[in-house]
């Protein structure tokens, strides 16, 4: 019978067994009432999931997917050519920058060669908080420290005590090395000093280290290494102050035997006498010029030696012994000594400018505060004076009109202020601090301790327009 003529299926086709993909099933292909996917149905991507729910689509993508290869190259190359074009830019702005900072320092250099730099730099710093004070001590200094000096580069501090010994720290307070002291008798065996050392000095290009004792002896050394290079006895007195030219190997040394020694270290000789002082001198400084000053203690005078034109500026005005001296800059200086006087001078004029009179008050006798150390920081109007009475005080220099000296702020550092020194930027002030002064046993300040002294200098904050 034809099929389109049967009524119904014949009852075994209702459940015969089909093959599909070599897997057996007795399950028909679908079962009512559940979804199937239509083959023909569309599958929807991310893209249009998120714009049928109202996100739009990301036009430059759409855009790089649609552009042609060349389209690419030709955009691609308008990125680069811009990249290129913002770096020129930038670098023509940075050599801009450059060449100022070179001129501004050339002309810096140009001023301070002329010793007409000025820095007015001391209404910038704010007042030293007692709690940043930081103390160094060394079980090889249990004396009075006499002495310290900075390396220029500010990595190192050199300090010379009673004990005959030196000592390398850090600025953070880390110490690296010592040279320690002898016995007396023991000069011509011992590597180093056998008695009290007055002076230290350190070459600006931190090569040499320089010191000086209460013997005339000269000891210079490896500042690096603190390797022993040459020992010189020609003073007949004691070394009373050490100072390198700067950016040379030129050492002046001054002795309480009245004379001015010059060496030169890269050759370790002696090269020439300076005298002119009547008494014993206490004292010395110099800087840029192939020259330097000193101060002369009782004969209450000041020398300027100018050793290019061989000849020399005297100066005097303290009423008492001049106990040190130091350079502002190349024509500008101050001293102090033991009528409590700080004064202010020039070499255009031959008596001070300017003099504060017990500039660190007065003790119970009604005398003034003997003034032990000072220290400027070069060519700038900042400096700072240390006493017996147990602080360090900072002053403001008119460097201008040259007419005063005005206090800024104190800080107590119990003990005798022996010697004082700035770092090259003038972030710190470094102290030497004994119970006695360095040159006697006539005061004695026993709460003290001999040890070094840091003091952080911080600035004002400059407010950007």
């Amino acid at each position: 019978m034809p099929f389109f003529l049967r009524g119904k299926r014949p009852e075994f086709n209702k459940h015969k067994k089909t093959f599909k993909g070599g897997r057996r099933t007795n399950e028909p292909l679908a079962k009512k009432g559940k979804f199937t996917r239509d083959l023909d149905e569309e599958i929807t991507s991310e893209e249009d999931e998120q714009h049928l729910k109202g996100k739009p689509i990301n036009e430059e993508v759409e855009a790089e997917a649609e552009e042609t290869a060349q389209e690419k190259k030709v955009r691609l190359a308008r990125q680069y050519l811009e990249e290129l074009e913002a770096q020129k830019s930038q670098d023509e702005d940075d050599e801009v920058s450059k060449d100022k900072a070179i001129g501004t320092q050339l002309r810096e250099d140009l001023l301070e060669a002329s010793g007409r730099l000025r820095k007015n730099v001391a209404r910038t710093y704010l007042e030293p908080q007692q709690e940043d004070i930081r103390i160094y001590k060394s079980k090889h200094q249990k004396l009075s420290i006499t002495c310290v000096c900075v390396t220029s580069d500010e990595r190192y501090i050199f300090s010379g005590s009673k004990d005959c010994a030196i000592v390398k720290y850090t600025l953070d307070g880390k110490r690296i090395g010592n040279i320690p002291g002898g016995r007396k008798g023991t000069e011509n065996v011992h590597v180093g000093h056998t008695s009290h050392i007055y002076s230290v000095a350190v070459s600006s290009d931190g090569k040499f280290l320089a010191s000086g004792d209460k013997e005339g002896y000269i000891h210079i050394w490896n500042a690096d290494t603190l390797e022993h290079l040459k020992k010189f006895k020609k003073h007949r007195g004691a070394v009373s102050g050490l100072a390198f030219r700067r950016a040379t190997h030129t050492l002046f040394s001054s002795s309480h035997d009245r004379m001015v020694m010059v060496w030169n270290l890269d050759a370790m000789a002696f090269v020439e006498n300076l005298g002119g002082h009547q008494d014993a001198i206490t004292g010395i400084d110099a800087f840029m010029r192939e020259a330097c000053v000193t101060s002369g203690g009782r004969d209450q005078s000041v020398i300027v030696y100018v050793i290019s034109e061989d000849k020399q500026l005297r100066f005097s005005g303290h009423q008492d012994s001049i106990e040190g001296i130091k350079l502002v800059n190349d024509k500008t200086f101050i001293t102090f000594g033991q009528d409590g006087g700080l004064a202010l001078w020039t070499t255009f004029k031959k008596r001070h400018h300017c003099i504060v009179k017990a500039a660190h008050g007065y003790q119970s006798n009604g005398l003034p505060n003997w003034l032990t150390a000072a220290a400027a920081l070069v060519n700038t109007d900042f400096l700072a004076s240390g006493s017996m009475d147990g602080f360090v005080r900072f002053w403001k220099v008119d460097t201008e009109h040259h007419r005063k000296l005005q206090p800024l702020f104190t800080i107590a550092v119990p003990g005798v202020i022996n010697s004082l020194a700035f770092t090259a930027s003038g972030s710190h002030l470094v102290a030497g601090v004994g119970q006695e002064h360095k040159l006697g046993r006539w005061y004695r300040e026993t709460p003290a301790k001999n040890s070094i002294v840091v003091i952080p200098l911080k600035k004002k904050e400059v407010k950007k327009v």
